[in-house]
C-alpha cells in the first residue's frame, strides 16, 4: 500500500471535517493499463488529459463526455452523470472511518452485490475519499461524437433518503463536506 494512502487514511481518522480536491488529494498517476482488456485503472488526482494520452496511443477513448480535460479524474467522477457511470468498472475508496474498501474490480461483469463504484458517482466528496478508478474504455473507432450528458438538479425526496443511508454508511462520523 502506497505512503500516500495510509497518510489519507490517519488524515481522515484524525479529523473532524475535510473538503477533498484533487490538490489535497495529492494522489496521481496511471496504476494499470490493459489496452488489450480495454482497462484503465487510474488514480484520483490524474489529470485527463494525462490519461487521454495514454489511451491515444493505442487509439481508445473513454466512451464518456469530458467538459474539461485539465481537471483530474476523481473530480470528473465526482461530479459525474450516467455516462461517466457506465463506465466504472470499480474504484478503492477511504470511508468516514480511514478505512481503504475497494468496489468492482477490472472486469465488465461484476455480480458481487450493490454496485457501489457506482453508486458514487456523482457524490461530490460527501461520503468517501475516492483514491482509485477503474474504467472500462474503446477503441476510437467505435465512439461517435461525445456530447454532455444533462442531469437534473431537482432533489427528489427519494434521492435525499437514499443519500443521507449511503451517508451513514460510508461517512458515519460526517468528516467529509
Amino acid at each position: 500500500m502506497s505512503d500516500r494512502i495510509e497518510q489519507l487514511q490517519e488524515e481522515v481518522k484524525n479529523s473532524s471535517s475535510i473538503h477533498i480536491d484533487s490538490q489535497w488529494l495529492n494522489y496521481s498517476g496511471i496504476e494499470e493499463y490493459f489496452s488489450e482488456e480495454l482497462v484503465i485503472t487510474v488514480k484520483a488526482g490524474t489529470v485527463i488529459k494525462e490519461i487521454q494520452a495514454q489511451l491515444e496511443e493505442n487509439q481508445q477513448i473513454f466512451p464518456f463526455y469530458i467538459a474539461d480535460e485539465n481537471q483530474s479524474i476523481g473530480a470528473a467522477y465526482a461530479i459525474g452523470a450516467q455516462d461517466i457511470s457506465d463506465s466504472v468498472l470499480g474504484v478503492k475508496i477511504i470511508d468516514g472511518s480511514g478505512e481503504l474498501l475497494n468496489f468492482g474490480g477490472q472486469v465488465m461483469k461484476n455480480v458481487a452485490g450493490y454496485d457501489v463504484a457506482r453508486m458514487l458517482v456523482g457524490s461530490q466528496g460527501q461520503l468517501a475519499i475516492i483514491t482509485q478508478i477503474s474504467f472500462k474504455v474503446m477503441p476510437k473507432s467505435y465512439v461517435a461524437d461525445l456530447k454532455p450528458s444533462y442531469k437534473e438538479n431537482e432533489r427528489s425526496t427519494l434521492r435525499e433518503e437514499i443519500e443521507g443511508r449511503l451517508k451513514t454508511v460510508f461517512d458515519p462520523r460526517g468528516v467529509f463536506n
